[in-house]
C-alpha cells in the first residue's frame, strides 16, 4: 500500500459512501489483495467514529468552554499573556482529542487480534445435491482453498433454488472473507433457532461483530452461544471474558 494523498481520498471516499459502484467494487477487490490497506481503512473507520462519537464531541465543548473562560478572565492581564493561553489551551485540547483517538484504536487492535486468534472459517461437509449441479464439488475445492472471491457469484446463485442452510455458512463465511460483513450478518442472523445450524449460525454472526470492532453488540450474541451450551460454548466464554477484561 502506498501512502499517498491520492490513496488517503480514496479511503475517505470509500468511507463516506462517495465512490462509484464500479470504483468501490475495485477497491474492495485491492483490501482483499493487500491486507495492509485493509488495516487502514479500518483506522480511518476509528478515526470517524472516535470524533463523531457523543461523548468526545462533548469533551471537546467543555474543553473548548474551559478555555474561552481563561481567556475572559485573562483579558485584563497583558496582552502577551493572552496568546500563550490559546496556544496552551490549543494544546490541551490537541491532546485530550488524540488521547482518545489512541484509546480506541488501541482497543480496536486489540479487538482484531481476538478476531483473529478465535476464527477459522466453517469447515465443508457433505451437502445433499438437490438442484446443485455436477460443479459443486468444484465449489466445495474453491472455498475449502480460500477462493472466496471465485465461489461467491455461483453460491449466490445456488441458495435462490437451494435453501440447504449449509450453504448460507459457506456464503456467509465467504462474505465475512471479502470484507462484506453486512452481507455476512444478513445470512447468520437469517438462521433460525430451530436449525441444526444455529449455534454455528450465531458464532460467526458474534465474530462478524468482533471484526467490525462492535463489541457491545457482539456479547448478547456471545451469551446466546453460551447459554446454548453446544460446541462453541468455551470458545464463547473466553471470548466474552477477553472482550469485557
Amino acid at each position: 500500500m502506498e501512502n499517498n494523498p491520492e490513496t488517503f481520498d480514496t479511503i475517505e471516499g470509500y468511507i463516506n459512501n462517495r465512490l462509484s459502484q464500479e470504483e468501490r467494487a475495485a477497491f474492495e477487490k485491492e483490501m482483499i489483495a493487500d491486507p495492509e490497506l485493509h488495516l487502514e481503512v479500518e483506522k480511518h473507520r476509528a478515526i470517524h467514529k472516535t470524533l463523531s462519537n457523543k461523548d468526545t464531541l462533548e469533551f471537546k465543548e467543555k474543553l473548548i468552554h474551559i478555555t474561552q473562560k481563561i481567556e475572559q478572565q485573562n483579558k485584563t492581564t497583558t496582552a502577551m499573556i493572552s496568546p500563550a493561553l490559546k496556544i496552551a489551551a490549543s494544546i490541551i485540547i490537541i491532546l485530550a482529542v488524540g488521547t482518545l483517538l489512541w484509546y480506541t484504536l488501541n482497543n480496536q487492535n486489540q479487538t482484531q487480534d481476538l478476531y483473529a486468534t478465535y476464527y477459522t472459517p466453517f469447515t465443508t461437509e457433505d451437502v445433499t445435491r438437490g438442484e446443485i449441479d455436477n460443479d459443486f464439488q468444484k465449489i466445495v475445492q474453491s472455498y475449502s482453498k480460500g477462493n472466496y472471491q471465485k465461489v461467491i457469484p455461483t453460491l449466490e446463485e445456488i441458495i435462490k433454488t437451494n435453501r440447504q442452510e449449509v450453504l448460507k455458512l459457506y456464503l456467509a463465511n465467504s462474505y465475512l472473507n471479502t470484507n462484506q460483513e453486512e452481507k455476512a450478518i444478513t445470512l447468520f442472523e437469517g438462521i433460525q433457532k430451530n436449525s441444526s445450524y444455529y449455534e454455528v449460525a450465531r458464532w460467526y454472526l458474534s465474530l462478524t461483530y468482533i471484526k467490525l470492532n462492535q463489541t457491545n453488540t457482539a456479547i448478547p450474541v456471545l451469551e446466546e452461544v453460551i447459554v446454548y451450551d453446544g460446541i462453541y460454548k468455551n470458545n464463547a466464554i473466553q471470548l466474552k471474558k477477553a472482550l469485557l477484561h
